[in-house]
């Protein structure tokens, strides 16, 4: 038995290595997000701040992971994503294992196939999928009865709320079940501990950025920023749930989601012990919908992988319906056996079909791009090149190893919002910075730098260019164009 249990768990520790080794640096999915994470590590390794030298709304984390891969190579942010999914997969499995599921295997391997669907992830290194695998443990934690799980459980309460907000809300429900389970008169010592928790994680980023004098910062672009402008434009009920059906038909989540949901809803109603832990996932379910209801972005932006979390709120539905049911059409060996095979067919051949068409990051059109050819044969150093309206190329900023000479490393907000930068002061000071560097070159995307909604913003910006930059030649064209410094 334990010979059997022990070969199960290393080839379910296999098959998440070869899912994670699809999205190893040479063939990872390029993201834009992903550049400005990774140009933020950058300015950490260099001694920046986050927030005072680099402008982004997400929380901090991130950028520590980042900084922390680069401190182990050019492979390191992809081994620590790697063990944190083996850690995270071992654990679950074990979960599993000790409340008997007969095939104890199943929904940890789910959590795979769901965790690296390309169509849903956009690759390794996305906040969302490091709040997923947090998800899990702090799931598995307080499964467990050892003495301190409170306060481990508010430990990764913290690195989800860290790494992105609202992931948070998918703990409530969990928090909600499994404290009122042990009685009322405990819940103050279980919320003292979870907050001790809690603050091992807040405590010390308060301190960081105290002592770099980076607290107004902090709290103005990674809190601020979101309530006043990111999650202003709302959408209607009705383009939620478009947007939803669309997400999930499109990156093979649907088949999974509506046998979970289902599931979740016959157990509830069905002959069941803990029907409150499965109220708990399918209301963990509906919450993992929380980015899309509560912001989305702009309407016809590609925001996929604001669904990852379902990797995580769906095999736990799932071991909330499978561990503790007392019917036969959901508990049976053979039942679960063909759940299983419904749940992950799909989401296996789309693993299969990444598998067989990779295609090398070096040959994706963006790394082709002339202007990036060019740039290679002529490396700007720190502040001598500036990206304008794509934030895909931040990507130069990571590859030359060099500093921007602005903290406004993306522009889509000009583009995105009526009221953003009505006087155009930020606009100013970016300008205010390159004449400070003496910024040899602008890497534009003139097409992108046209939707500028404020039509003063986008006449200044183009005069400023042509009054200091003067075109390369052969490197101009409506999406990207290489522009050069004239004042010598």
């Amino acid at each position: 038995m334990v010979n059997r249990t022990y070969i199960t768990l290393l080839l379910l520790l296999a098959a998440s290595v070869l899912l994670t080794l699809l999205y190893c640096p040479p063939f990872d999915i390029p993201r834009d997000d992903k550049e400005v994470f990774r140009y933020a590590g950058w300015v950490l390794f260099r001694g920046g701040v986050p927030y005072r030298d680099i402008f982004d709304h997400r929380p901090p984390l991130i950028f520590f992971l980042n900084v922390a891969g680069l401190c182990l190579g050019n492979w390191g942010l992809w081994l620590i994503d790697l063990i944190l999914t083996l850690l995270a997969t071992g654990v679950f499995f074990r979960c599993c294992q000790r409340y008997k599921l007969p095939f104890a295997w199943l929904l940890p391997l789910l959590f795979n196939f769901m965790l690296r669907d390309f169509l849903i992830s956009d690759g390794i290194g996305m906040t969302r999928e490091y709040t997923a695998l947090f998800q899990l443990f702090f799931f598995c934690v307080l499964l467990g009865k050892y003495r301190y799980r409170d306060v481990v459980a508010g430990l990764f309460a913290g690195l989800i709320f860290f790494t992105q907000r609202d992931q948070v809300l998918f703990l409530i429900p969990f928090l909600v079940y499994f404290w009122f389970s042990t009685g009322v008169r405990s819940l103050l010592t279980r919320t003292l501990k979870f907050a001790a928790g809690f603050g091992v994680i807040l405590v010390p980023l308060l301190l960081y950025f105290a002592f770099t004098g980076s607290l107004g910062y902090f709290w103005q672009d990674a809190f601020q920023f979101n309530f006043s402008w990111y999650t202003a434009e709302k959408k209607s009920l009705f383009d939620h749930f478009r947007t939803i059906k669309q997400t999930l038909d499109a990156g093979n989540y649907e088949l999974p989601f509506l046998i979970a949901a289902t599931l979740g809803v016959a157990a509830f109603f069905l002959r069941h012990r803990k029907r409150g832990l499965v109220l708990a996932g399918l209301t963990g379910l509906l919450l993992s919908f929380s980015a899309e209801m509560f912001g989305g972005g702009p309407a016809g932006a590609d925001f996929s992988y604001y669904f990852l979390p379902l990797a995580t709120s769906v095999p736990i539905l799932l071991f909330a319906v499978f561990a503790f049911t007392e019917e036969r059409v959901i508990g049976d060996p053979k039942a679960q056996l063909i759940y299983g095979f419904l749940l992950c067919c799909s989401l296996a051949y789309t693993a299969l079909q990444h598998a067989t068409h990779l295609v090398p990051r070096r040959q994706t059109p963006l790394q082709q791009q002339p202007v990036l050819v060019w740039l290679r044969q002529h490396p700007p150093g720190d502040y001598q090149l500036y990206a304008v309206g794509n934030t895909s190329y931040v990507c130069a900023y990571n590859e030359f190893r060099i500093l921007a000479p602005s903290r406004w490393i993306y522009q889509h907000f000009w583009k995105w919002y009526d009221r953003w930068d009505e006087d155009g002061a930020i606009l100013h000071s970016i300008g205010d910075d390159l004449l400070r560097h003496r910024t040899r070159y602008i890497w534009m995307d003139g097409a992108e730098v046209a939707r500028f909604r404020n039509p003063a913003n986008y006449s200044w910006w183009m005069g400023f260019l042509k009054a200091h930059y003067r075109p390369v030649a052969g490197l101009q064209d409506l999406r990207s164009s290489l522009w050069e410094w004239k004042n010598e």
